[in-house]
């Protein structure tokens, strides 16, 4: 977490909401300030959620009206505004060792455990930890011994495998603000993005882009000057490896504005559909290269990426369905789901549990994203640790939502939780409660991960023939860069779920992206079918919906396999009718 934010460029907010949850972090190794720690964490989440630049949020008084950011913690974000630095975080640095902050990556170490790690063996890095692990010194220390030892050699090992890697909701970010700065070299003519983050692999090691111009070493030298990279390395073959501030390296690759549909097709990957085609094309008597499409020598005339295909009689393949070396036939015509074609949503939380907006605010976001429908999920009594709702916060809940039904209309507002699958796969809600209460239930595992895999397979399973469930929430528990998900036989899984008709969740969450689109294709052949969701704990977690659609066009799924596609008067006649067989069974 050290060092993170950058003082060479203009700050935007997440810059700011590295340096406050640095700060953060800090203050939370003393447990003096645990208090204060928790508002500068809170602060970086509200700061992240901010609609306008840091300097227009400063100067237009924004700030001062921005829950969750006081008095004291003001003025901090004003000096790393206008001034690009701000000397509490520098003495806070200064107080503790360099790389502390980057203990807190490895997986089960608490902060308490840290400062124990610190105050009795004067642990300050990960390498430290391993090397005392690998020792055998943490088994005398209180709170620890040697099963969480061994966790904690296997988290470390987590964590170094995965220290390279960046959640794509990141790296896509930071690629839409080089994008804008690559458009404005001069003498520009093509900006593209490439490999794994065009894509949309779920995690990135890299961002790589294709530019084409009449001078091709002109542009690399304007990009070595862009004040969002620095470090930048010269590679063969015309092209730049650079650093950008919290993110992966930057790789820019330039050439001539013939080149470039064979560049940015070879740049995208991956490596086997490059070479599926390549091959395709030599047994036509094409020659692929970066310099050109060829056959018998001549050069070929490209005007766009989507030639390559044409003139290889090959249907143009979305990125995301470049994975592996298949090849479509050339009657393939494929569509895509888009953030467009979702209609509505459904797993949006509000205050009533942990959400950081009223259900008034959650609503009037829905209705400015022009929802047909929006289905509240707020989290059931065993999520205690989440404000999950008991019996007479549900009512107060429910209550409030009928009285905002006129106001938001013509939107229709869904009633539904998102219920704990218990230990033993019952759900955490009765089903009088189920029958009475909600329009709709998506049902999540929020404890118990480690469970072995015949035993959260039946826990599922179970879970999925209550007939009042409608959506399994975040099928495998994945943490992205965090935690693994949880060991089940999903093939048992997807059998269940088409049997008893639940829909499976493709989750937007960026740590999430959950189900993982490599199963996908498993449970389509059962006949499951699917919902994007962005499990929503504030306003702008709405924009999750985008990330959810990279999982479901990796997977291949037109809007048509997607239950929020629907129009609402669909929706609305398929969930009473499934909550009414519900009841009848149930009573039956």
């Amino acid at each position: 977490m050290q060092g993170t934010y950058n003082v060479k460029r203009v700050p935007d907010k997440r810059d700011i909401a590295n340096a406050l949850r640095e700060i953060g972090g800090y203050l939370d190794l003393s447990e003096s300030n645990q208090f204060k720690a928790r508002a500068y964490l809170n602060a970086a989440r509200q700061i992240e959620s901010v609609q306008m630049s840091m300097a227009d949020f400063v100067s237009s008084g924004a700030i001062r009206s921005t829950p969750g950011i006081g008095k004291g913690i003001a003025p901090v974000i004003v000096e790393l505004v206008e001034k690009g630095r701000s000397p509490y975080l520098e003495e806070l640095r200064a107080t503790y060792p360099p790389g502390i902050l980057g203990l807190i990556e490895v997986p089960g170490l608490s902060i308490k455990k840290i400062r124990t790690l610190h105050d009795e063996l004067g642990i300050s890095s990960i390498e430290q930890l391993e090397e005392a692990c690998r020792k055998n010194k943490l088994v005398s220390l209180p709170g620890f011994g040697v099963r969480t030892q061994q966790k904690l050699i296997e988290g470390i090992e987590f964590t170094k495998k995965h220290e390279a890697s960046f959640l794509l909701s990141a790296a896509v970010r930071i690629a839409e603000e080089l994008v804008a700065g690559l458009r404005e070299l001069d003498g520009v003519e093509n900006v593209a993005l490439a490999g794994t983050v065009r894509r949309r692999l779920e995690v990135a090691s890299d961002i790589v882009f294709c530019l084409s111009g009449p001078e091709p070493a002109d542009l690399l030298q304007q990009v070595r000057g862009l004040a969002l990279l620095s470090d930048p390395e010269d590679l063969d073959g015309g092209s730049i490896r650079a650093r950008v501030a919290g993110g992966p390296p930057v790789v820019v690759h330039a050439c001539t504005t013939a080149e470039f549909p064979t560049v940015l097709f070879l740049e995208t990957g991956s490596d086997p559909f490059v070479r599926a085609v390549v091959e395709r094309g030599s047994e036509q008597g094409f020659t692929l290269l970066r310099d050109g499409l060829r056959k018998r020598g001549r050069k070929v005339a490209l005007s766009d990426e989507a030639a390559v295909f044409e003139k290889l009689d090959l249907p143009f393949v979305p990125p995301e369905l470049r994975e592996s070396g298949q090849l479509p036939s050339s009657r393939t015509r494929m569509k895509l789901v888009n953030r467009e074609d979702l209609l509505g949503t459904f797993h949006v939380h509000s205050t009533y549990s942990d959400g950081k907006n009223s259900l008034t605010e959650m609503f009037g976001a829905a209705r400015d994203r022009a929802f047909q429908y929006v289905g509240i999920s707020d989290h059931s009594p065993t999520a205690s640790y989440a404000g999950g709702l008991t019996e007479s916060r549900l009512a107060q809940q429910q209550a409030e939502v009928e009285s905002l039904r006129d106001q938001f209309k013509p939107m229709r507002i869904f009633k539904g939780t998102e219920a704990d699958i218990l230990a033993d796969g019952g759900i955490d809600y009765d089903n009088a409660t189920l029958a009475g209460r909600f329009d709709f239930v998506v049902a999540s595992i929020h404890s118990r991960f480690k469970m072995e895999k015949d035993e959260m397979t039946e826990r599922i399973v179970k879970a999925l023939s209550n007939p009042f469930v409608t959506f399994l929430g975040h099928m495998t528990g994945r943490k992205l860069l965090s935690r693994d998900g949880y060991h089940a036989d999903f093939d048992r899984v997807f059998d269940a779920a088409a049997e008893n008709g639940v829909m499976i969740e493709i989750n937007g969450d960026p740590h999430r992206l959950d189900i993982d689109w490599r199963l996908i294709p498993r449970a389509l052949s059962r006949g499951v079918r699917f919902s994007i969701h962005p499990d929503a704990h504030s306003i702008s977690n709405y924009n999750y919906l985008e990330n959810g659609t990279w999982v479901a066009r990796k997977a291949g799924l037109p809007p048509e396999m997607i239950f929020n596609t629907k129009p609402v008067e669909e929706v609305e006649e398929y969930l009473a009718e499934r909550k009414a067989r519900a009841v009848k069974g149930t009573k039956a």
